[in-house]
């Protein structure tokens, strides 16, 4: 009998071991989580609230711009009496001289420098008064414009004792720019429009 022929082609090895092994399942690749699209989407920021803008000043009314200018008025006339002071200095030793003929001469030089020291240091303080009325009236401060007047009312009070005491004429004309630059500036501190303007300062 003839032996049965080989088949021609032959399985491979690995094929067989292929065959004898179960065929293990494929795992699936897991998908990837898919991002929600609002997630994506960036955050819708709240607009910042815009700061407001400060309130415009109060325009200054002409009678404060008045009464100030009255003010300062007053500061250059102080500080011409003050040189003035200066200058006649040496007419103070001869008026004290003359007042009390029995005092010696080191008494009266004495006086005199005291009185003169005095009359710089009243002339300074009342620039200073000045000026700082003037710019604090400038601001719209109430109690300023309360200060201004008492102390009109206490240069109005000095201005009278200055004219009936016997003294030169001179000197006593001396006052009376002052006593008009301070009462002027009082009407103009007290009119209906300055009175708005310190109101509308205080709000």
């Amino acid at each position: 009998m003839a032996k049965p022929k080989q088949s021609a082609e032959r399985t491979p090895k690995s094929a067989k071991a292929a065959q004898g092994k179960p065929a293990q399942p494929k795992t699936a690749a897991q998908p990837k989580t898919a991002v929600p699209a609002k997630a994506m989407q960036p955050r819708a920021t709240a607009p910042k609230a815009r700061p407001l803008p400060p309130p415009e000043p109060e325009p200054m009314p002409s009678t404060v711009r008045n009464a100030v200018r009255l003010m300062y008025a007053g500061a250059v006339i102080s500080g011409i009496d003050l040189v003035v002071s200066l200058i006649t200095a040496g007419q103070v030793s001869t008026g004290i001289q003359n007042a009390n003929p029995h005092w010696s001469h080191a008494k009266v030089e004495n006086a005199a420098h005291s009185e003169i020291t005095a009359s710089v240091v009243i002339w300074l303080v009342t620039i200073g008064f000045w000026i700082v009325m003037a710019r604090t009236n400038q601001a719209g401060r109430g109690w300023a414009r309360i200060v201004a007047t008492a102390l009109s009312v206490i240069s109005t009070l000095s201005f009278v004792e200055a004219i009936i005491e016997p003294a030169a004429l001179v000197s006593k004309l001396v006052y009376v720019p002052l006593w008009l630059v301070g009462v002027g500036a009082v009407i103009f501190l007290w009119r209906p429009a300055t009175t708005d303007y310190i109101r509308a300062g205080r709000t």
